[in-house]
């Protein structure tokens, strides 16, 4: 997919931000589960579960919010919660398992922006890509 010369400005602003961008939750939090195979406790040797993402898990009230400059490309429905998916140049991000959603497609967001809520079990998913290529999120986020 061709990039337009800002698209292209933006991918790279983001990239010279690895391991700078803040964590996509407010408040405290707590990794649950990291990126790639997960070990699943009491299910005996060798079960593992493929994550797309880190799942999150906030405080009651918590909201995800936006880690970097982009544009709110897709929201989708899933259920009873919401998937936001921002544009970053050919990089997106993706917040999962969101409550309700404070943004709508085509809006342009900020870093630190606030896109949902999450809901009452104060979790959720984070994705990023490189187009559909899946990326370790831990890598790229601020510790």
């Amino acid at each position: 997919m061709a990039l337009t010369p800002a698209e292209k400005t933006l991918s790279t602003s983001f990239v010279s931000n690895k391991g700078k961008l803040p964590m996509p939750i407010t408040g405290d939090y707590q990794i649950v589960r990291g990126f790639g195979a997960n070990v699943v406790d009491g299910a005996g040797n060798g079960v593992h579960l493929a994550s797309k993402g880190i799942y999150l898990k906030g405080q009651p009230g918590a909201q995800a919010r936006c880690v970097f400059d982009g544009t709110v490309s897709r929201i989708f429905a899933n259920g009873n919660t919401f998937i936001v998916m921002v544009r970053h140049g050919k990089y997106i991000t993706v917040y999962c398992d969101l409550a309700s959603v404070s943004v709508t497609a085509g809006q342009h967001v900020t870093t630190n922006q606030k896109l949902g809520s999450l809901g009452a079990s104060c979790l959720m998913q984070f994705q990023l890509r490189n187009w559909t290529n899946l990326l370790n999120p831990r890598q790229w986020l601020r510790r």
